[in-house]
């Protein structure tokens, strides 16, 4: 399956709102767990149906709910009946693909990002849809398998006394935010290190594998900005809302997820242009190495030229040449192939030829 772009063809002539996967299964079962916290108290399970977490809706702490697996479409819909979640919203979260973005309804906000990790090689990026529900006293999050980068988040919870519990599901969403967007940097940056050292063996001794690992750093680069420059466009969108569900004392920290943004998408701008000059250094440095063995190997032909051309008069075959009965004349003549090559050696060496 392409990464770059899912496959539509499921969607084919299917009305607006129709609940269909895309993308590629990722668990086999999903999972449902519940986080249900206040100040005073917290409740964190695994939960057997959605149904199980209807309570959110009307409880006074702040819920998280998060389902990890999209494929089972009856346990999406069924969310989206218990928590009036539009269509149109429940068939973006099933679409794998989507890009990055921000919608406002009058009783929610939907959200869509991706999460970025590194596979064990540290040069191979994966991506992971994140789609979240906010509502006044809960957040729904969907996930495409279980394992994701929230897990600080958890432990904060887990504590007493901290923000995290005292305020609402929109400080738990800034969170979970700022825990992507932070990611982001850790990737890039991981990933960096390895293009800035890329710069000193292009100038030393570039190789044929250097080259394909800097093609391989290109193409994971540009799956890198595809997810993160959307979210410049987010985090303008959501701190320009002006919507109920967002209290005024979360906007100071949304805010602040502007720096973090501008961050990310300037260091992964940055780092592709460094690949671009990289190869731009790779093919000028090879350049000039095809050029010093092609100096050489002129200076070698045009030095063989008139000694050819001596050996070939040397070598003619006549009855009557001056020097043929000469005693010493083999003798002249290599003496005389020596002193024009030198000759000619010497006078390259003064026009700086070589």
């Amino acid at each position: 399956m392409a990464r770059f772009l899912k496959k539509f063809d499921k969607k084919s002539g299917m009305p607006p709102g129709s609940l269909i996967f895309i993308g590629r299964q990722k668990t086999e079962t999903p999972r449902l767990r519940i986080i249900d916290y206040d100040m005073g108290m917290i409740r964190d399970e695994f939960i057997q149906t959605i149904d199980d977490a209807t309570c959110a809706k009307t409880t006074a702490t702040t819920s998280w709910i998060n389902i990890d697996g999209l494929h089972e479409i009856e346990i999406i819909k069924r969310v989206g009946d218990n928590f009036n979640i539009p269509s149109m919203v429940l068939e973006d979260i099933l679409n794998t693909g989507q890009r990055p973005k921000i919608e406002e309804y009058p009783n929610h906000i939907f959200i869509s990002m991706k999460m970025l990790l590194l596979d064990e090689d540290e040069t191979t990026v994966r991506a992971e849809q994140l789609s979240a529900v906010l509502a006044k006293n809960y957040l729904i999050t969907f996930q495409e398998q279980p394992g994701d980068v929230f897990e600080p988040v958890r432990e904060r919870i887990k504590r007493q006394g901290g923000r995290l519990r005292k305020l609402g599901p929109d400080y738990l969403l800034y969170t979970l935010i700022d825990c992507i967007l932070e990611n982001y940097l850790k990737v890039i940056e991981k990933m960096g290190e390895r293009i800035e050292e890329m710069e000193d063996e292009v100038f030393g001794n570039p190789e044929p594998d250097l080259l394909e690992e800097i093609n391989l750093y290109r193409r994971e680069m540009a799956y890198v900005r595809k997810a993160v420059r959307p979210t410049k466009e987010i985090i303008s969108k959501i701190n320009k809302l002006e919507s109920d569900i967002i209290s005024t004392e979360i906007l100071p920290f949304l805010k602040d997820l502007s720096d973090i943004t501008e961050l990310s998408v300037d260091s992964a701008e940055i780092y592709k242009e460094m690949l671009a000059s990289h190869i731009t250094t790779y093919n000028m440095v090879m350049g000039n190495r095809l050029n010093e063995i092609m100096q050489f190997l002129t200076i070698f032909a045009t030095i063989f030229i008139p000694l050819t051309f001596l050996a070939g008069i040397y070598g003619m075959n006549f009855d009557v040449i001056p020097e043929l009965h000469y005693k010493y004349g083999y003798y002249v003549l290599l003496s005389l192939m020596v002193a024009v090559a030198i000759t000619m050696l010497l006078y390259f060496k003064k026009r700086r030829w070589i």
